[in-house]
């Protein structure tokens, strides 16, 4: 059964007729509690001002593995170990308070068609109540109750859902930006100052670093531990780390000053001229997406980013990434496609609002979180 509940086929009909199941937010928290069974009426937390016992925790945790168990079926013993079900325990109890709060409720009715409906629950007949009852047993490994409650408290939060993310909606130009961004393709001359080509340049003595050392001291302090307060060490128990420290600023502090310099160069000569007389170097790309990796340069969204609010041949103001700092133009823009936007519109449509829905959902949580002070 757990193989059939990941099979890509049964998958997708679980997924169009149980996706309320599973809330999508799987890594909002980083709070891991426990429970101890010897006492599950003692309080183990609050939200809200509302105490939390160990019965009430164990069982929501219970919900979650069975949303694990709907996700990744006989994967889950693999994946487990990376989800914090403890947190999302807590999640699920926060988010059922403010249901609660906001009187949210689910009728026996809507449970019984939410169970019914479910691919993995039927045969040619229809809904099979041996299947039901042996895969409660042997998958779930739920009472019947128990696994019903799960499924109405389930329903309660996809209605929660709804009502925070039933006004997020996204304009045609949104759309047509958002769509710009993953599939429009341009081309850039760049200038670049890269870090590490100047520091493998920069040999300082002994002298400068302790120079560096006095001026900087709070930035080689360390931290305090069980057993000692934080404290600044000597010199020399750093040196190597003054030395890194050193050679990484100085070799900063020389890019952004040759970029600079370049900047006022360049108005008064060519692109590649002002490059070669800052000692910088300069070329052009190939055409890339906003999500691709550019050769030497890195991550290409911010060149895209940049680059898209430039006219052909603009000059760019000076931009930076974890490599150096850059002056770029605008070469060239590949047309869209427009045949194929509006072929792929309709399902990057819904796959864009359903982001951006859950985006605003977690968000929401997220401050929920902040004030359910559950700890």
């Amino acid at each position: 059964m757990l193989k059939i509940l990941r099979d890509k086929k049964t998958a997708k009909k679980v997924w169009i007729g149980l996706a309320i199941i599973i809330i999508p937010a799987f890594t909002l928290w980083g709070f891991g509690g426990g429970t101890d069974d010897k006492n599950e009426n003692t309080p183990i937390g609050k939200i809200s001002g509302h105490s939390i016992s160990g019965l009430e925790f164990k069982e929501s945790l219970a919900a979650v593995r069975t949303s694990a168990i709907l996700q990744f079926g006989d994967k889950l013993p693999e994946v487990e170990k990376y989800l914090n079900l403890e947190a999302q325990a807590w999640e699920r109890l926060i988010l059922l308070y403010e249901a609660k709060r906001r009187k949210i409720a689910v009728s026996d009715k809507e449970v019984v068609d939410l169970i019914q409906n479910a691919p993995y629950f039927r045969d040619k007949s229809g809904f099979n109540n041996k299947i039901y009852q042996e895969t409660l047993r042997y998958v779930f490994r739920l009472q019947t109750r128990t696994f019903e409650e799960q499924m109405r408290q389930s329903l309660i939060l996809d209605k929660l859902y709804k009502q925070v993310t039933e006004k997020i909606n996204l304009s045609e130009e949104q759309i047509r930006q958002e769509y710009l961004k993953l599939n429009e393709e341009l081309k850039i001359d760049y200038i670049a100052g890269f870090y590490l080509e100047f520091a493998k340049k920069i040999k300082p003595k002994d002298k400068e670093l302790a120079v560096f050392f006095e001026k900087n001291k709070a930035m080689f302090k360390i931290p305090p531990t069980k057993d000692k307060e934080a404290y600044i060490p000597e010199f020399a128990q750093v040196k190597d780390k003054v030395k890194e420290t050193f050679i990484k600023e100085t070799s900063q502090e020389t890019v952004r000053n040759k970029i600079r310099e370049c900047a006022e160069k360049i108005k008064k000569t060519s692109f590649s001229k002002a490059a070669k007389a800052c000692g910088l170097k300069s070329g052009s790309t190939d055409f890339f997406k906003s999500n691709d990796q550019i050769k030497e340069l890195g991550n290409a969204e911010v060149f895209w980013l940049t680059a898209k609010k430039l006219d052909k041949n603009q000059l760019s103001d000076t931009i930076f990434n974890d490599k150096g700092y850059y002056i770029i133009r605008l070469e060239g823009i590949k047309p869209l496609d427009e045949n194929k936007f509006l072929k792929e519109k309709p399902e990057f449509s819904q796959r864009l609002l359903s982001a951006k829905r859950n985006e605003t959902f977690n968000d929401f949580a997220a401050e929920l979180n902040k004030t359910a002070q559950h700890k």
